[in-house]
């Protein structure tokens, strides 16, 4: 069984929740609407706040729902989850359910489910999201860096799938995103099952790794055609730059894992402190040798980053450029009026009422001559 569960929070965090079990791993979700859970067939714990059918992309009407049913969540994850050692809360930014339920909900369980460390998988959506969207990220992601018991937060990049995938629906980009993202954790779990002579990265090591506070990225590339240890460590370095998470924009690690898988002759030309020159020795770190006639492989895994402030802000920017321009749209919604010019046509429409009926004899009288 996994040490590590996968609690998906809103539409974004169910649909991960749904690899995640395929893959097996221990998954729940918790969503303000039950249509949008009710498709994740493989995940079988679910809880549907009461009351509520959706936030709406209004995260303080899913931050409400916490406020008024978070016993009940806690209750929902403690029954959910046996023998994990990790729990990382899956969910978008930039909606409203898992943007606005996430940051309250992983500071609540870090206190409250002592023994199990709690952490992220944060989607940020792509540049060219609407206004709304990014505010939702913009607060999501400063109430996420607040959390002091937060462990490793895997920000998933929709932009980098974008680059990879440019004519990709933008349904596709969200399914390749959730998928790689697992599968990239999972094959970090596989390695740690593995056995080697020369140095093994196992359960221990990665925990170390993924309890690290900040921003953490899984990377892999192949180094079939490398021949000097430059080379090596260039190809280390550019996955970095293109994995499907916010590429690493300052120096700073605090932990790291560096795996390698091939044939022996190609294992020389590793050269650690050459690697992780760019970004800064790390205070510890793990490796894991595993020779074979395969392809060569290099991964590697970056914990305790600062979160990327450049693809952040570039989010931001469109909304300070239409600042004045979206707060007056904003205030005409409340102050907006329409002055009919017609107003004296009202008694038009007015209907005389009706004379009460007098004698008969003054209506025959009437027409007598």
């Amino acid at each position: 069984m996994k040490s590590i569960g996968i609690l998906g929070v809103g539409q974004a965090g169910g649909n991960i929740a749904e690899i995640a079990s395929a893959l097996g791993f221990q998954s729940a979700l918790i969503n303000t609407n039950k249509r949008d859970g009710a498709v994740n067939t493989k995940v079988d714990k679910k809880f549907f706040v009461p009351g509520y059918n959706g936030a709406g992309q209004d995260r303080a009407l899913a931050l409400r729902a916490v406020h008024d049913h978070h016993q009940e969540m806690i209750e929902f994850v403690k029954r959910s989850f046996k023998n994990i050692k990790s729990l990382f809360v899956a969910f978008s930014t930039d909606g409203g359910t898992g943007s606005g339920m996430s940051p309250i909900l992983i500071d609540i369980l870090a206190d409250q489910i002592p023994g199990i460390k709690i952490g992220a998988i944060a989607v940020i959506p792509e540049r060219n999201v609407l206004a709304g969207n990014r505010i939702n990220t913009a607060e999501c992601i400063e109430e996420l860096s607040r959390i002091e018991n937060l462990a490793s937060v895997f920000l998933v990049d929709n932009d980098q799938v974008r680059k990879m995938n440019p004519q990709s629906s933008k349904q596709e980009i969200y399914m390749a995103a959730n998928q790689q993202v697992m599968e990239a954790i999972n094959h970090i779990i596989k390695v740690t099952q593995k056995s080697s002579y020369f140095g093994n990265f196992d359960e221990t090591d990665l925990l170390n790794i993924l309890d690290t506070r900040g921003v953490t990225i899984i990377a892999s590339t192949p180094i079939t055609g490398e021949k000097t240890t430059a080379e090596v460590t260039n190809s280390v370095q550019k996955s970095w730059a293109h994995s499907i998470f916010c590429p690493v924009e300052a120096m700073g690690v605090i932990r790291a894992g560096l795996i390698y898988d091939g044939p022996e002759r190609i294992s020389k030309l590793i050269n650690a402190p050459a690697i992780f020159e760019k970004i800064g020795e790390p205070v510890q770190l793990f490796e894991g040798t595993y020779l074979s006639d395969g392809d060569p492989t290099i991964t590697t895994i970056l914990a305790g980053l600062s979160f990327p402030t450049r693809r952040l802000l570039s989010l931001e920017e469109s909304l300070e450029k239409n600042r004045e321009r979206l707060q007056s749209l904003v205030n005409k919604e409340y102050s907006q009026k329409y002055k009919s010019r017609v107003s004296w046509a009202s008694n038009l429409k007015t209907r005389r009422p009706d004379k009460p009926a007098g004698p008969l004899t003054e209506k025959l009288s009437k027409y007598q001559k």
